[in-house]
This record gives C-alpha cells, sequence and structure tokens, in this order.
C-alpha cells in the first residue's frame, strides 16, 4: 500500500502523488512585508505548492540568558521576526495569490496561532526540535499533519521523535531527510538516506529539506519517491 498523507487544505502527498514544492522564505525579508509578499509572488511564477515562513521572535527563538551579553543581538532578532498579525496577513495574502501558507513555530504560542488562527495546512518542525519530546507531543495533540525535519538528527533520536508524535495519537506524519549545512557539499547530502527512512518508518510520507544550490538534489529525490 502506497504512503499518502492529507494536508488540512485537502492536498495529498506522498509516494504516487505529484512532488510538492514548499518554499523556504525563512526571514530572508529581513522583516519587510512588502519583500515577503514579492517572494511570495516569485514562489507561486516558479511553481511552487506552498510558502513556508519562520514564527519565531527573539523571545521563542533563544533564551533570556542569550541576549544578557549581547543586546544587539535583540534587536537583529526583532527586526527579521514576524509579529503575529504580520505572519496572518501573510497567510491571507499567500492564498489570495494562490499558493498555501504554513510556518515553523518554536514555542506552544506560535504553534496554537498557526493552527487555529492562521488556519495552517500543516505544521512544520525543526530539525533543532526533533529531541524537544514534550514539544513535539504538545503539537501532535493539535491533531494536524505534521512535516519533521531530521538534521543532525541520530536514526535513535528520529525513532524516538517519531514514536512521540505517534503516542500522543497522531499518524499524520512526513518525515524529512535534511542536512543542516547552508549551503551543503554534494558529498555531505547522502541522499539514499532517504530509502533508509522509507524502510525504517513504512508508515509514514518521507520528504527531503534541500539547501543544495541547483535542481539535481531535488530531482534525485523525487527519482528516489
Amino acid at each position: 500500500m502506497m504512503k499518502t498523507l492529507k494536508f488540512r487544505d485537502g492536498t495529498v502527498i506522498g509516494e504516487t502523488q505529484k512532488p510538492y514544492f514548499i518554499a523556504e522564505l525563512n526571514t530572508s525579508h529581513f522583516g519587510d512585508l512588502e519583500v515577503a509578499k514579492q517572494m511570495v509572488d516569485k514562489a507561486k511564477e516558479a511553481g511552487c505548492n506552498c510558502v513556508k515562513f519562520q514564527s519565531w521572535t527573539a523571545e521563542s527563538i533563544n533564551s533570556k540568558t542569550f541576549y544578557e551579553g549581547n543586546r544587539i543581538a535583540g534587536r537583529i532578532f526583532n527586526k527579521f521576526s514576524l509579529e503575529s498579525d504580520a505572519l496572518l496577513e501573510m497567510a491571507e495574502y499567500a492564498r489570495s495569490v494562490g499558493i498555501e501558507f504554513s510556518s515553523t513555530p518554536y514555542s506552544r504560542e506560535e504553534v496554537d496561532f498557526l493552527v487555529d488562527v492562521c488556519k495552517a495546512p500543516f505544521v512544520k518542525v525543526a530539525s533543532m526540535d526533533l529531541t524537544n519530546y514534550q514539544y513535539l507531543e504538545y503539537i501532535a495533540q493539535k491533531g494536524v499533519p505534521i512535516i519533521l525535519s531530521t538534521g543532525m538528527g541520530e536514526m535513535d533520536e528520529i525513532r524516538k521523535a517519531v514514536a512521540t508524535i505517534e503516542n500522543a495519537g497522531n499518524t499524520q506524519l512526513c518525515i524529512l531527510h535534511c542536512i543542516s549545512i547552508y549551503p551543503p557539499e554534494i558529498s555531505t547530502i547522502r541522499l539514499k538516506n532517504i530509502t533508509g527512512l522509507m524502510e525504517e518508518f513504512p508508515n509514514h510520507v518521507i520528504g527531503f529539506s534541500d539547501h543544495s544550490i541547483g535542481i539535481e538534489m531535488p530531482t534525485a529525490s523525487i527519482a528516489l519517491g
């Protein structure tokens, strides 16, 4: 049986479906909503299915002690982050031009806003939260599809993360092979980890979080399923 995953907007992804392309906008807009909207337009023009932002604020992305000796960092993080009303505006704008919206949250409040207010079709979990098990459990209990990145994760850590989500009653999961280097050398990408994840997690859809330059790696990832 071929694995599929249905997002909240009705989109189905999986081995027998067309590739689903998510354009990662991150903070490349530098906090400027007009720039962000231009990036959304270009993602739509390029044929992407979804644009993904980052939901963090200076308070949710780093601890208080991080800023105590580096106050400039706090100002920088505040400048690059998008407040809730800005994220909602981007969600509405993206859908108005015919592309879906999601984001990566870093706190429970950001999860709630993304799911309950922005109506994101899925929640994206960053690699840095792969071992944040209480947080994974909280997201899982929202009952929405989850896309889980696994950069820098060992297989035992990935297994535990998947088990945490499943034990919370959520089997709506896509697991991404990910190399947390920006950009990576081709020799570091280890694309066949995709097939390894397929063998390890036969009940879940497997994807690829790509930071490489060019189209060769994503094209090859599609050939791997």
